[in-house]
């Protein structure tokens, strides 16, 4: 953060152009997330005992975790690698409105943030062509993502949108506008909803993970390594749990589905979390009391949505609102879900996860039913 601000400053007779300032503050933006990845790949690489890679392998193989962390995807042979760890896309995305702020002034012109977006980019593209070094080779489309996408929302985040498009928000319906705010909270809670459940399985299965841990024998900074990157897709297990609450259930590999019903056979990816996760066979029945979570944060969102709508609107408008925070919070949760994606390798490994498009529907359903209610007992109590 030191080297940002002093790109941003300097003595009054030799100021650089405010264009070169923002691409290098962009840069060391960019830079800080890379290094930060990168050390802690290549100290795990050097310390793992049963680790064959060079140096230059585990540069590379750093450098495409970090475009991992974006959003990236990655070719493996004959599989693809696209399970994105939502918890460190997050961090990079913090990273990048302390950079943005820090390093361009409050009231930036478009092309200072254009530039500062180019220096980010250029890092980003420099990254790529490091990771060539190690057996993985990254998806040219989806290097959007890490290149531009995660440093625009950073951006957005810390200086708003541009005017065109806040004029253009300002013509949308009236009860998209109030079913927004109410719906990314949603979203929020649902993810956290779910994460807690797989807190909590981890616990009561903790010896199952340590084991798992322990015979991977990845060594201190391998070991730490692994914690971290698990860390980092505590979202998008919770995701998942939250589609086994919610019904869709989740597939481990080859097809091995995890639902009320019961959990099938299948053999796990070597992530030590995962054996947390029910063993095969039939399901208690209370497991499908577990639907009351998004119910319930359904009543949460429509208890919210009501907020931002006058006290005395009409239902209609109370309606509405409370529709677009439901269909705002079950849409952000499908894409989060496509984000994180549900793929590492071929065959076998080549679907995982919670089935997006099935999960968002079920939650517009459930998500209603609870929202509804809510809307419901504010007219009651209007009536009395």
């Amino acid at each position: 953060m030191e080297l940002i601000r002093s790109a941003a400053t300097g003595d009054d007779g030799t100021r650089r152009p405010p264009e070169v300032r923002a691409a290098a503050t962009g840069a060391l933006t960019a830079g800080a997330g890379w290094l930060g990845v990168v050390l802690l790949g290549v100290l795990a690489a050097m310390a793992v005992p049963r680790a064959s890679a060079g140096f230059g392998e585990a540069l590379g193989s750093g450098s495409l975790l970090w475009l991992v962390l974006g959003g990236a995807r990655l070719h493996v042979g004959e599989g693809t690698v696209a399970l994105t760890p939502l918890l460190g896309t997050l961090l990079l995305v913090v990273l990048a409105r302390v950079g943005s702020r820090r390093g361009l002034p409050d009231e930036p012109s478009l092309r200072e943030q254009s530039a500062w977006l180019g220096g980010y980019a250029a890092v980003a593209l420099l990254a790529a062509l490091l990771g060539l070094l190690s057996p993985a080779a990254p998806t040219l489309l989806s290097l959007l993502l890490p290149l531009l996408v995660v440093p625009a929302v950073g951006l957005a985040w810390a200086h708003g949108l541009p005017e065109q498009v806040t004029e253009q928000w300002a013509r949308a319906p009236l009860a998209v506008r109030r079913g927004l705010v109410p719906g990314a909270k949603g979203a929020a809670l649902l993810v956290a909803l779910g994460s807690v459940l797989v807190l909590v399985a981890t616990v009561a299965h903790i010896g199952r993970v340590a084991h798992i841990q322990s015979a991977l024998d990845a060594g201190f900074f391998g070991g730490l390594l692994l914690v971290l990157v698990q860390v980092a897709l505590l979202p998008n297990l919770g995701i998942w749990a939250l589609s086994f609450a919610a019904g869709p259930g989740f597939s481990t590999t080859g097809g091995a589905m995890t639902t009320w019903s019961g959990a099938e056979a299948g053999l796990m990816p070597m992530v030590p979390v995962l054996a947390a996760q029910p063993q095969p066979g039939d399901l208690m029945w209370v497991t499908h009391l577990l639907v009351l979570l998004p119910v319930g944060a359904g009543v949460w969102i429509g208890r919210e949505a009501l907020d931002y709508v006058p006290r005395l609107a009409a239902t209609q408008a109370k309606l509405a609102a409370v529709a677009a925070a439901v269909l705002v919070a079950a849409l952000a949760v499908a894409l989060l879900d496509a984000l994180a994606g549900g793929s590492l390798g071929a065959l076998r490994l080549s679907h995982l996860g919670a089935p997006a498009p099935l999960l968002g529907l079920v939650l517009v359903a459930e998500l209603a039913l609870g929202a509804f209610a809510a809307v419901a007992r504010d007219w009651w109590v209007l009536r009395r």
